[in-house]
């Protein structure tokens, strides 16, 4: 079972230089064990964007977003034999002993070769209250639209995230680890799925995520990926 870790953090808290290089150790560990399959940290939410389209006109909103209350720092997939093992492994990383560690099933998870040229960014693709895809029809069409940025080399990977099992929230405080089983109701705008791929430059990402057809259901947000720990 393959699911997504995402590292999250209180908007405008300090952030744990000293983590940084714990996280980067504890990802080598998982990968020597053919646990981590992708895993990067993203850029800073100042230098992020949110995508939408609405009437057929695109909307562009340049971060910081004082409106989140949490900020997506990293994320990672593993591949692991159930969700108790991926909460486990979120537990034990440094980042929860600071922040917050959401964990996700994926639906499914499509990769594709890496030229290795561009600037690789996350795609997020956000989920307002009420979006539904009883049919698949919506997958469809993001599916039908990555097959040209796949064959051109723009698209690397991509991914559903599904419900069942639910999501889980960890946090790790004072040595004892907090699960919070999702759904979760507060949350405005959940995370449904994500595309990492390579452009040019933010500009050249931003203008990618007006088309993704995701943009006209919801928000499409932009992250520069820093770097790809080793796998």
């Amino acid at each position: 079972m393959e699911f997504m870790l995402l590292f999250t953090e209180r908007n405008g808290g300090p952030p744990d230089t000293g983590g940084f290089a714990e996280m980067k150790k504890y990802a080598g560990e998982l990968a020597s064990q053919g646990k981590l399959r992708r895993g990067a940290p993203l850029g800073f939410d100042s230098a992020s964007a949110r995508v939408r389209v609405r009437d057929g006109k695109a909307l562009v909103s340049d971060g910081p977003f004082a409106e989140s209350k949490e900020v997506v720092g990293g994320f990672w997939i593993l591949d692991v034999s159930s969700r108790e093992e991926a909460i486990e492994i979120a537990g034990r990383s440094p980042h929860a002993r600071y922040g917050t560690v959401e964990v996700h099933p994926v639906k499914v998870r499509y990769t594709f070769a890496d030229a290795e040229k561009g600037t690789p960014f996350l795609l997020a693709f956000r989920v307002e209250p009420g979006l539904t895809d009883p049919d698949g029809a919506k997958l469809r069409e993001m599916l039908a639209f990555g097959a040209p940025l796949e064959r051109d080399g723009t698209l690397i990977e991509t991914a559903p995230l599904a419900s069942d099992p639910s999501p889980a929230r960890i946090e790790v405080r004072g040595g004892k680890m907090l699960v919070t089983d999702g759904p979760f109701a507060e949350a405005k705008e959940a995370i449904g799925g994500y595309a990492v791929v390579r452009v040019a430059n933010r500009a050249e990402a931003i203008e990618l995520a007006k088309r993704y057809p995701h943009a006209r259901w919801g928000p499409v947000e932009v992250r520069e990926i820093l770097f790809f720990d080793p796998v």
